[in-house]
């Protein structure tokens, strides 16, 4: 553990990029979900598997919006 002369909180250690995203781990998207809900958890796949290899990883949701209800005025 280092302190710092100026400040009185310690400091730890330094926890890179990848190490925190592999800690965060993913959610297993379900077909139970909502289209959004898998959109989004792909996103967040991604971002996540793209901080830890450092190479742009995409993935896609294999879900179609279900269609709007119309209106009754």
């Amino acid at each position: 553990m280092t302190i710092l002369p100026a400040c009185s909180t310690p400091i730890i250690g330094q926890t890179s990029a990848a190490d925190t995203a592999k800690s965060i781990g993913h959610v297993k998207p379900s077909k139970a979900d909502t289209c959004e809900t898998q959109k989004q958890v792909a996103e967040q796949s991604s971002r996540i598997d793209t901080i830890i290899s450092g190479k742009e990883q995409v993935y896609k949701a294999d879900c179609k919006p279900a269609p709007q209800s119309a209106k009754v005025s």
